[in-house]
């Protein structure tokens, strides 16, 4: 099959800038067009170039995820990982991999369980400091200040309720 006007363009743009993230795009179109095995070629020599472009290695990812090339998505889903920890593309992947491996570990978790605490009283420091603005505010009306207020404490009580251990929440 001839590759499309687009895809030799970008292929050209490519040939011109060999440090261009242009190969995301070009990779893409490749896939698009059933050229899977090119598409691989192009993200894998394009993240040897750019080995922090978290989108190219999700990319990445998901297309060896998706034709059971289980360790390799393992492999970019924990490049990912240690890049951006919270990336929770990469940890979902990585949870999928690692399950199509026999791994029965969940990834999600184990990283957002330390942070509840940490993330609760950022909140309700947030909370107070609203709080003390409406509080002092002068262009809203006592009543009107209870109301922001009262919702959000029932943010906060919602925030907490679904960070909570017993709610069955991983997080």
């Amino acid at each position: 099959m001839e590759d499309s006007i687009y895809i030799k363009r970008l292929k050209e743009r490519l040939r011109q800038n060999r440090d261009s993230k242009v190969f995301l795009s070009l990779a893409e179109e490749l896939r698009k067009k059933d050229k899977m095995d090119e598409a691989i070629a192009v993200l894998i020599d394009g993240i040897k170039r750019h080995p922090d472009f978290i989108a190219a290695r999700l990319t990445l990812g998901r297309w060896y995820l998706f034709s059971g090339m289980l360790s390799e998505a393992q492999k970019e889903y924990s490049e990912v990982i240690k890049q951006s920890p919270d990336n929770i593309f990469a940890r979902k992947g990585l949870d999928e991999a690692n399950k199509g491996l026999g791994i029965v570990e969940e990834v999600i978790p184990l990283s957002l369980h330390k942070n509840r605490e940490a993330v609760i009283d950022r909140l309700n420091k947030f909370l107070e400091e609203i709080k003390i603005r409406f509080v002092t505010s002068s262009s809203l009306t006592h009543k009107d200040k209870d109301a922001v207020v009262n919702r959000l404490d029932r943010l906060l009580s919602a925030i907490k309720i679904h960070f909570a251990p017993s709610s069955g929440n991983p997080l």
